[in-house]
């Protein structure tokens, strides 16, 4: 059995929130209590870049029910740009989310969003932002997002415990940031002109996460291992594929990397912690490639969605697809990764 219901919070999350108060507050058991099965397995998909309107490429659809059926994971996460700027009508955009989540849903799948830099290029026609696209996905029965924490930029960081498949322990963690959407135009006076144009993981963002680590080993008294997911890339994914022969990197690089402008400090800062194990995002459609970077995985999936920009010519669709995640309770740390297309499943 994956999952068993819960109405209201773990001591452990509770503690949490009484301890470092806003600062915490987007850990949760929420309606799910997240375990490792019996035989001490657990599986995660990554989604990404669905990126559609309320007319959603019907391959986008049955791609992700193939994944499902096929790999039967135990947590879906949808990385953010889950739908675009085609939608008109509030009705539009429930109906594009819908679309790709009901997949999930009605498998009694737990899952989460992060949010990109275009799931808010339909909000002057709609009205929706992020945070009512999130009161949306959170009205799903298996959605376990969260609001996130006061006082930190960004909609909806949070993160979730997987415990151990017997007792209350924590064994795994999963954390989910919004990375935000484009660069502003200029600061201080000065164009960013030339710079690259998205947005950035902000430094809210980045002492939210180490103070919650920091107070996760003081209660669990060791430190929880983990993955993070977010949707725009952190400029070491670039560093890391110049220099992929150090850091074994494995996957296709089709195009740039596309970070913020600055680099404000936050691989760094997971660095040091040294809980989270890999970090995975989307953004990139044709980019697929993970390696180790200095004991931190950086990660892309490949676009989940059809309708929008894939490779060239013929091979256009050949990497849409999902990442999978395995992990094992009594070695969470060892994650092994790949990717499933749609290809393997016949769809073209």
């Amino acid at each position: 059995m994956r999952i068993s219901r819960v109405l209201c919070f773990c001591a452990a999350a509770a503690l949490c929130i009484a301890s470092i108060g806003s600062v915490a507050q987007a850990g949760h058991m929420g309606k799910f209590h997240l375990r490792f099965n019996d035989d001490r397995s657990f599986k995660i998909v990554q989604f990404t870049d669905t990126q559609d309107d309320e007319d959603t490429d019907p391959r986008t659809v049955q791609l992700i029910e193939a994944v499902l059926d096929d790999q039967t994971p135990d947590l879906v996460v949808f990385t953010g740009d889950n739908v675009t700027g085609g939608c008109d009508t509030p009705d539009d955009v429930m109906v594009a989310i819908n679309n790709i989540v009901q997949p999930v849903d009605e498998r009694h799948i737990p899952w989460l969003v992060t949010f990109g830099n275009h799931d808010e290029d339909h909000t002057e026609k709609t009205g929706l932002d992020e945070a009512a696209m999130l009161k949306i996905y959170m009205s799903y029965p298996y959605n376990i997002n969260q609001w996130g924490p006061r006082n930190v930029e960004g909609t909806g960081n949070m993160y979730t415990l997987i415990y151990g498949s017997r007792g209350m322990r924590p064994v795994f963690n999963i954390w989910a940031l919004d990375s935000g959407r484009y660069a502003p135009d200029e600061i201080a006076g000065q164009s960013l002109d030339g710079y690259p144009g998205w947005d950035w993981i902000k430094h809210s963002q980045i002492i939210w996460y180490v103070e919650t680590s920091k107070f996760l080993e003081k209660r669990m008294h060791a430190k929880v291992p983990g993955l993070m997911f977010f949707h725009i890339p952190l400029q070491e994914f670039a560093t890391m594929w110049e220099m992929q022969d150090r850091h074994a990197v494995v996957g296709e690089k089709n195009e740039d990397v596309c970070p913020g402008p600055f680099n404000s400090g936050f691989y760094a800062a997971m660095l040091e912690r040294g809980d989270v194990k890999g970090v995975f995002v989307g953004h990139d459609h044709v980019n697929n490639y993970v390696g180790n970077y200095y004991g931190i995985y950086l990660g892309y999936s490949a676009n989940t969605g059809f309708g929008t920009y894939g490779l060239s010519g013929d091979e256009r669709d050949r990497l849409r697809g999902a990442r999978v995640f395995e992990l094992n309770e009594d070695d969470p740390e060892n994650f092994s990764t790949h990717m499933v297309y749609a290809t393997d499943y016949g769809i073209q």
